[in-house]
């Protein structure tokens, strides 16, 4: 043993070791606790040595030895019979002779030589001692609890306070006080006879993180498969969002967060990329049961793991295929103090990133570039005027005689909309947001608390209070050592959320439409230009939003949890775990009506008459999970065991209704009795149920060398009865080769280097409860024979295989763990492989005779590889401090097996990789020499000869040509196959590439800055339709309502348009980003096919919060009775850089769905967090 250092094997986290509870008198150092008197041992060690001794205490309970190297001969040996014997028991027996005394504090255990002195000379001691006193802090001046002060050489000693004060009777001056605590580097001073304040450094070699795996944790230093863990305080940390998974963003890597913007909107999970075609999403479990995390209060999750590879999720079975996230709750600490916080936040949202109109005149331009000579709307209004009008109205107002918004009619009749506006700011505002958290913790060595309850309201940006999420968080945790082998908890939550948001029915355009939006009046249409005794509203976003219904959905999650821990031997326990969750979801809405002008001046209802309608849907969930498994743990010499095997069985019934029923008689009130119309009813319920067994072995020789099995045997009704079991299997490795010897030449800075490899299988049941039961659906058809009652109908079933089973997921990992730099570094790389066997799909091609589908089989294959980086630093330098992340991984996946004969490409095929787009390479514009001149002065566009031609298009100039890659002088898809896929190939992916997250803090004393980025490295988008082509798909009687966006606007034109001109369809801009404009359509088909021009570089970086906090001095909040005060500024989605056109949110939409949809937004929030 090393010279003044102690022996320290905690079995827990850093905050059991620095956060206990000192219940009896500090004076009183030799009486032992409560823990003390509850433990009993049952080991027997024959001829071993004293420190064998020792450390087979610390590893059968939490009792931790401190004492100096000379106190006793380590090495001595002692045979003793532990069995039904206390610690004070054990150590009498083997110190007896030895002369050495104890003294035993809650867990800790201090050892010391026993000294004999005279009478005399205690005579002279005493008169030459005086009393000491003196304070134990940390470095950001916290007290410590519980370090043990003692003089150098002597058994005179003490520990700390609740203060972290202490005195000490009898010390002369000169003497050297030593002062230790656990984690922290033990310091030595001469007594000056003056009052002493001693600060204690982290000891980081001490500190043992422990990581949360299936059943139970383990050391980080012993881990062998890929994990990833974070603390939920340390990525929420004080960001104004209601969602944990909002927070998780970026936070490990592997883990994409997934799922648009929105009040309440719940996101997506995905580990390592695509997993099978048809999906696969991780298991979220929390406390180790299936649930939604949407619903949980983040200020009520302590951790977060990621389980990636089959080596640590197979403990899981089936449902892990696509790994697992295990949800760790917030418990209270043995022992603690009571503590009540409040934490919460205001905060202001700001939508970001909306589309850029262009202006209503180059709106007008454009409408004229394609042709257009007549409005379609208000008596077909000239062209030409109306942008000259506009052009009067624009210089002076008062000009023109205008009623309401801008509104000109003119004296023939014919009306003219001359206010520019601009729908986004119309329809979105500021929104806002507040979040308030109280919980209160506690208790005893006997007993433990804690209870929470948190309220999450967010209004969000859009016009009125119409987008809203309201969530209520109720939870109460109680554990309680009943016996000294018997500890039973109980969780109460509930959780309890409304999400309104309104509708578009009926006759009424979309919210986010763009029709109108540079010119239509807002408002109401005054009654003489409707020719109606009322003005009415007219047909724009923001009314349709002010009028429109709201549906509500509200959604209620009560949870009752049990654990019953027995503890059978010391290292050996049996844990009996009961979940009930219910899950209710209740969606209503009444589509009312309103009357409102259209935009061709016509009178209109949302909803005709009779045709309102009220709707109802309420979904059931009942789930019951049952856990029983047993851990054991030993450790011979350096052979060190952990074993765990358990049961799981799992159950849930799902039960839906949905009702509809039209003509309400009281609007106000509606119902399903007060529907006189047609009604609907639907039903429909599933259920499933598993039965697994599973085991997990541990061994570890001298702490290098590790090995771990995992096992598990599932069972799934969702597959028929011979295909319902199967055994998943897994196997790491892991060598601590900087503990070698031979690595010695590096201990000044390498604390650990670890490498890793796995290898394991896992079944996949991502699928339908019946996908194996060929059922017949009943329903009614939508034609009457009567006039008054609809058909009921019954479908064909579909084919079944007879050999359905299990997708099987086999995985390979390998990769490395660094610890340096007294562990200011770390550094985790893995390097997966991922090959899923058995996907389901469509066999062989089936008759059509038949009258159904081929049926699934498993028959197809898919592989994914990637690697994936975390790299960290945190440093202190007095009261400075900063920590710095960064993580990154990518993945790709290909087909390797699949039923496409043909080789159709727009198919999966082998080889196929996922996400690829395929396309035309573009070669410019035709221009106005690729065709016959005599020809195009008569209105026939001939292309001349070797002009490479499209099929079926007759082009002109301006239009898009593209290059011909299969040499027939024809653009065309031909077959559409590998062998002959004509002038396409793979121009992009869509599939995201190095994603990546980062971190940076620093702090000074109480002031502390925070920063959070996420990005994507490489991702292509192929952008098209009407947010990035003028007039898209248009034709003569919606082409006015086709919006113009700034992005747009620089599209070909010719110089002129007349054949007589020398410079007739020559081009104005040859390099125009966008084709030429056309009226009624024409060849925007063709110009907007997928081609490598517009694919985008969907790459981007956005800053996710930047939070910058003040912790209020100790002195400060004590004298105001409370423990800790915080206050913060916090800002999410500060900055973001993308290189896609203004309007398109790089996380929008992961499956390149480009439309305008609710947007993202700014939040910059005010908090604090109060401890009393």
């Amino acid at each position: 043993m090393e010279s003044n250092k102690k022996i320290f094997r905690s079995n827990s986290i850093r905050t059991l070791c620095t956060l206990p509870l000192f219940l009896l008198p500090i004076a009183e150092m030799n009486g032992t606790t409560t823990y003390a008197q509850s433990v009993q041992f049952s080991f027997s060690l024959s001829n071993s040595t004293v420190k064998e001794v020792l450390e087979q205490i610390e590893n059968e309970s939490e009792f931790v030895f401190v004492y100096y190297e000379n106190t006793f001969d380590p090495s001595k040996k002692v045979s003793i019979n532990a069995n039904g014997k206390e610690v004070d028991e054990i150590l009498d027996e083997v110190f007896a002779g030895q002369g050495v005394s104890y003294e035993i504090n809650d867990r800790q255990v201090i050892l010391k030589k026993e000294e004999a002195t005279s009478t005399s000379s205690k005579a002279v001691h005493q008169q030459e001692t005086k009393k000491i006193q003196g304070l134990v802090k940390d470095i950001f001046g916290e007290p410590i609890i519980g370090a043990s002060v003692v003089i150098k050489g002597t058994t005179n000693g003490t520990i700390t306070g609740l203060d972290g004060e202490f005195s000490l009777n009898n010390v002369e001056k000169g003497s050297v006080i030593q002062v230790s605590f656990i984690g922290y580097q033990t310091q030595e001073i001469a007594w000056n006879g003056q009052p002493l304040t001693l600060t204690l450094k982290e000891d980081s070699r001490q500190l043992e993180e422990v990581i949360v795996v299936g059943f139970g944790t383990q050391k980080k230093e012993n881990l062998t498969g890929s994990v990833s863990q974070v603390s939920m305080d340390e990525v929420l940390g004080d960001r104004p969002v209601t969602s944990a998974a909002a927070a998780l963003q970026g936070a490990m890597p592997g883990l994409t967060i997934g799922g648009g913007s929105g009040p309440g909107q719940s996101k997506s999970f995905n580990i390592r990329g695509t997993l099978s075609i048809n999906g696969g999403s991780p298991l979220v479990l929390i406390d180790n049961v299936e649930g939604d995390i949407n619903m949980l209060n983040p200020e009520d999750i302590e951790s977060v793991t990621v389980l990636k590879d089959a080596a640590s999720s197979a403990i899981y079975g089936a449902r892990a295929a696509g790994g697992v996230v295990l949800v760790t709750t917030k418990r209270p600490k043995s022992g603690t103090n009571f503590n009540l916080n409040y934490n919460f936040n205001v905060g202001w949202e700001k939508p970001i990133n909306v589309l850029e109109q262009a202006s209503l005149l180059e709106y007008i331009d454009a409408y004229q570039e394609a042709g257009y000579t007549q409005t379609y709307w208000a008596g077909n209004g000239d062209v030409a005027k109306w942008r000259d009008y506009l052009v009067q109205y624009k210089k002076d107002p008062s000009s023109l005689n205008t009623i309401g918004d801008g509104i000109y009619k003119d004296t023939d009749g014919r009306v003219y909309w001359l206010s520019e506006k601009n729908i986004y700011d119309n329809i979105l505002t500021t929104g806002f947001l507040n979040n308030h958290n109280i919980s209160a913790s506690g208790g005893t060595d006997k007993i433990r608390f804690r209870l929470s309850a948190g309220l999450s309201k967010e209004n969000g940006p859009l016009y009125t209070d119409k987008d809203s999420y309201y969530r209520k968080n109720i939870s109460a945790f109680v554990s309680a050592d009943v016996l000294k082998w018997f500890t039973q908890e109980i969780t109460v939550s509930y959780s309890d959320a409304k999400k309104k948001m309104p509708e578009r029915v009926g006759n009424m355009v979309d919210f986010y439409s763009t029709r109108l939006v540079q010119y239509y009046p807002e408002g109401n249409m005054p009654a003489e230009i409707i020719g109606t005794d009322e003005e009415l509203p007219t047909q724009t976003p923001m009314n349709m939003i002010r009028y429109a219904p709201v549906s509500t959905t509200r959604t209620a999650i009560p949870r009752i949890s049990t654990r019953s821990i027995f503890k059978i031997l010391p290292g050996w326990s049996v844990t009996a775990e009961y979940t009930f969750d219910r899950k209710d979801v209740n969606y209503d809405f009444y589509s009312g009506s309103f009357k409102y002008a259209d935009c061709q001046l016509a009178v209109k209802n949302s909803i005709e008459a009779g045709q309102d309608y009220y709707k109802l849907q309420d979904e059931q969930t009942r789930y019951n999970a049952f856990n029983l498994y047993s851990n054991f743990e030993k450790k011979w010499g350096k052979h060190g065991f952990k074993a765990m095997v358990g049961f799981n069985q799992e159950s849930s019934y799902y039960k839906l209704f949905m009702g509809q029923v039209k003509g309400q008689t009281a609007p106000s009130v509606p119902s399903f009795e007060g529907g006189s119309g047609e009604k609907l009813l639907q039903d429909s319920y599933s259920e499933y149920a598993i039965r697994s067994g599973f085991a997990r072995l541990n061994y570890s020789f001298n702490d290098r060398y590790l090995l771990e099995l995992n096992g598990r045997y599932d069972g799934s009704s969702k597959f028929p009865k011979n295909s319902r079991f199967g055994f998943f299997p897994s196997v790491s490795l892991g060598w601590r080769m900087g503990q070698e010897k031979f690595m010695n030449w590096s201990k000044s800075w390498l604390d650990d280097f670890k490498l890793r490899a796995s290898y394991g299988s896992i079944g996949n049941q991502s699928i339908d409860p019946y996908s194996y039961t060929p059922a017949m659906n009943v329903g009614l058809d939508t034609v009457w024979l009567d006039g008054n009652d609809k058909v009921s109908v019954i479908s064909l079933p579909g084919l079944v295989s007879s050999t359905f089973t299990w997708e099987t997921v086999n995985s390979f990992n390998v990769g490395f763990d660094v610890s340096a730099f007294n562990n200011r570094l770390q550094v985790v790389f893995d390097w997966f492989k991922r090959k899923t066997t058995g996907m389901l799909s469509e066999g062989i091609e089936i008759p059509s005779v038949v009258g159904a589908g081929a049926p699934l089989q498993n028959i197809a294959d898919l592989s994914s590889k990637g690697w994936e980086i975390n790299l960290s630093w945190r440093d202190r330098i007095g009261n400075f401090s900063y920590n710095i992340g960064f993580n990154i991984y990518d993945s790709r996946a290909f087909i390797d097996k699949f039923n496409n004969e043909s080789g159709f490409v727009d198919s999966n095929y082998v080889g196929k990789e996922l996400g690829e787009y395929w396309g035309y390479v573009s070669d410019g514009y035709y221009t106005i020499d690729d065709f016959v001149l005599e020809d195009a002065q008569k209105g026939v566009w001939t292309l001349k000869d070797n002009v490479v031609s499209i099929q079926g298009v007759v082009p002109q100039p301006g239009d898009e040509k593209f290059k011909d890659l299969d040499g027939d002088n024809i653009i065309s898809p031909a077959s559409s196959t590998l062998s002959d896929s004509g002038d396409r190939k793979v121009i992009g992916s869509k599939t995201p590439r190095y994603q990546f997250g980062a971190n940076i803090g620093v702090g000074y004393k109480g002031l502390s800055l925070d920063v959070r980025l996420q990005g994507v490295g490489k991702r292509d988008y192929v952008l098209g339709g009407a947010a990035l082509f003028p007039f898209a798909g248009s034709s003569a009687s919606d082409a006015v309502f086709q919006p113009l966006f700034y992005n747009q606007t620089d599209y070909w034109s010719a110089v002129s348009y007349d054949p007589n001109d020398p410079d007739f369809m020559k081009a104005k801009n040859p390099n125009a980003k966008l084709f030429r404009i056309y009226d009624q359509g024409n060849n925007v088909t063709s110009n907007t096919r997928a081609s490598d021009k517009y694919i985008q570089n969907a790459a981007y970086l956005r800053v996710k919060n930047i939070t910058l906090a003040y912790s209020f001095p100790k002195n400060w909040v004590q004298k105001a009775f409370m423990k800790d005060a915080k206050i913060y500024l916090s800002i999410e989605n500060p900055f973001t850089f993308s290189s896609l056109p203004k309007g398109y949110d790089p996380e929008g939409n992961e499956y390149n769905e480009i439309v305008w949809n609710y947007p993202y937004y700014r939040t910059i929030s005010l908090g604090a967090n109060i401890t009393f």
